[in-house]
């Protein structure tokens, strides 16, 4: 009994190091970063629009955030769900992403997600099981594979607009 005790407590010593070890990495990366803007990020974020486009004009612009790489976020998701046996709510969607550096870097991350989450779904790749609970597509029930367009087989659909200028009558302007 004490030894299961004991066994418990190391490992969870050894996750509580391990996430220290990954938040002293992520301090460093931070302060490397601000070293590497030579102090001027600070005073730059309260400065107001105007007088930064100046400044970018005068070459001595703000250091812009980096971005995450294109995929990183929709790949994340795939294979979060791909390891999921039933659909997923966005909130451990989202946890899943910030413990993996793959979170949305925006101040609302949620929305963000979730406007992620919902063009995945009209490519096909996921589907919302109701609730705010997702799934992959392929996982379980149908709609795993999206039907190519009718008459074209090259790429995406073209939707065309059915009015044109001057169609309607005079009088209902």
């Amino acid at each position: 009994m004490a030894g299961n005790f004991e066994e418990q407590l190391r490992s969870e010593l050894v996750g509580i190091q391990t996430e220290i070890d990954r938040l002293e990495n992520k301090r460093r990366l931070i302060q490397e970063l601000l070293s590497n803007e030579a102090g001027g990020g600070a005073s730059a974020a309260s400065e107001p629009k105007p007088a930064r486009r100046r400044a970018a004009r005068r070459g001595n612009a703000p250091a812009k955030r980096t971005r995450r790489p294109r995929g990183l976020i929709t790949g994340k998701v795939r294979e979060f769900l791909g390891q999921q046996s039933e659909p997923v709510h966005a909130t451990e969607i989202l946890a899943f992403l910030e413990r993996n550096d793959a979170a949305p870097q925006s101040a609302k991350p949620m929305p963000t997600l979730q406007s992620t989450l919902q063009r995945m779904k009209e490519m096909g790749e996921i589907r919302n099981t109701g609730r705010n609970r997702w799934t992959l597509a392929s996982a379980g029930g149908g709609g795993g594979s999206v039907a190519p367009p009718v008459g074209r087989s090259d790429g995406p659909a073209v939707v065309t607009s059915t009015t044109t200028f001057a169609s309607r009558p005079l009088g209902s302007q």
